[in-house]
């Protein structure tokens, strides 16, 4: 299912109006069956001026597969949603595999000043462009959106996609934004994986949307 083991990323990206850098699994183009997968997380917040760097979301994926790296509480969010992707609990060899066949972005690309603070309407309106520069660039096949409040603030350019059928027989919303060749990028909100995230359900709604 997943691309082999590898420990880090491949070499950082220069996107110009990206400031918080993507991780990039090295074996993103192999993908997830068969599919170019980015997971699409919201914001960062920086409790200090020197934590605004380029390479934070990088290094907190980095931190999440040091297997040496102390415990922190916002790794369960991570943990919940590895398990919804893979479909079972993960060893150290497992998570690496995982975040090395998928790239991870967050969408909101200016640090948010307190931990539990949405973005403003101006934050989510000024990271679109970085947004389509990174469509564009890496040319994800899904994009897995992290929690309806991002869904409902990215770009209404392109369209609604085919609903997707839930594991509780409910129907899911998708839609689909379509690059500069015509190429075709669809993408699911998910339960956001902070709270009230059950993994299996979301497995088997993801794999359902990736295998489309």
């Amino acid at each position: 299912m997943y691309g082999p083991f590898h420990r880090a990323s491949k070499a950082a990206v220069t996107l110009p109006h990206v400031h918080f850098q993507p991780w990039v699994g090295s074996g993103y183009e192999r993908g997830i069956a068969g599919r170019k997968v980015l997971v699409l997380g919201e914001s960062h917040y920086c409790a200090r001026t020197e934590d605004d760097v380029p390479e934070v979301t990088v290094n907190v994926i980095r931190d999440l597969l040091d297997s040496e790296s102390e415990f922190e509480a916002y790794k369960n969010t991570y943990t919940k949603f590895e398990r919804a992707l893979a479909g079972e609990e993960l060893d150290w060899q497992g998570k690496a595999r995982l975040w090395n066949s998928v790239v991870f972005y967050n969408y909101v690309q200016t640090p948010l000043s307190g931990p539990r603070r949405a973005p403003s309407a101006q934050e989510f309106r000024s990271s679109e462009t970085a947004f389509f520069e990174v469509l564009e660039h890496f040319r994800p096949d899904c994009v897995l959106v992290w929690g309806r409040r991002l869904y409902n603030a990215l770009p209404q350019a392109g369209a609604q996609g085919e609903d997707l059928l839930l594991p509780d027989r409910d129907y899911q919303e998708t839609w689909t934004y379509t690059l500069r060749d015509g190429y075709p990028v669809r993408l699911l909100p998910i339960t956001h994986p902070s709270a009230g995230f059950t993994p299996s359900y979301w497995h088997e709604a993801i794999m359902s949307f990736i295998n489309r």
